[in-house]
């Protein structure tokens, strides 16, 4: 069963998830897993790649724009910012950001990714950041203070092993060429990328950057 949603609608929980609007497509397919927010109180944010605005599902309803969030998110959204000092500085430093814009760019950056991880528990607790292929990496330099490193085991994964993760699916040699790298070097960072995860076959690196939003199974 598909459901199509247009501005804030509400649905039910299915096997399947699709989301419409104007040139906006999302599908999502399920067995026992959901999103949070399709059927409890827990919210999870998402957004568009290259467009800095953020939706969200709460209690089977979607909200299309940051402006239609309801107030209590907000205000959890505004916690959580104003203890990362971090990220308030990186803010401040973006040239035409009006702070009436802080919220909104805050989860863009830090939650931008759909994934089944809430970002916003029932019990109210916010989630770790996630990966979000957000259209700015490489050119942003707020990177790694507003969207945080993804951390694992024994470290924090460097910018070439999470580019690594993306291409995991593909044997060694097609990794090195897509990335303009040897294979040695390629090896090097399988062993550091072992090291920090605790990981060494690639079924749980692939495993692993699903879960993590960085290999899109979604989508």
């Amino acid at each position: 069963m598909t459901f199509v949603l247009y501005n804030t609608t509400k649905i039910r929980l299915s096997p399947y998830l699709t989301i419409l609007k104007k040139d906006y497509m999302l599908t999502a397919t399920y067995q026992n897993i959901h999103f949070a927010g399709m059927i409890d109180n827990g919210v999870e944010f998402f957004a568009q790649k290259g467009i800095i605005d953020v939706r969200c599902i709460n209690q089977g309803i979607v909200y299309n724009t940051f402006s239609e969030f309801p107030e209590w998110i907000k205000y959890k959204l505004e916690e959580d910012l104003v203890k990362n000092h971090v990220a308030m500085r990186s803010l401040s430093k973006i040239k035409g950001l009006a702070k009436e814009d802080y919220l909104k760019h805050y989860a863009f950056c830090k939650y931008g990714g759909l994934d089944p991880n809430p970002d916003i528990d029932v019990n109210g607790m916010m989630g770790e950041s996630e990966y979000f292929d957000c259209g700015f990496r490489g050119k942003c330099k707020a990177e790694g203070k507003l969207c945080c490193g993804i951390k694992v085991k024994n470290g924090t994964l460097t910018k070439m092993e999470i580019r690594i993760l993306k291409k995991s699916m593909m044997s060694n040699k097609h990794i090195a060429n897509a990335l303009f790298i040897s294979i040695s070097t390629l090896k090097k960072h399988w062993q550091n990328m072992k090291a920090k995860t605790g990981m060494s076959t690639r079924a749980e690196y692939v495993y692993f950057a699903t879960k993590k939003g960085i290999i899109k199974w979604i989508w």
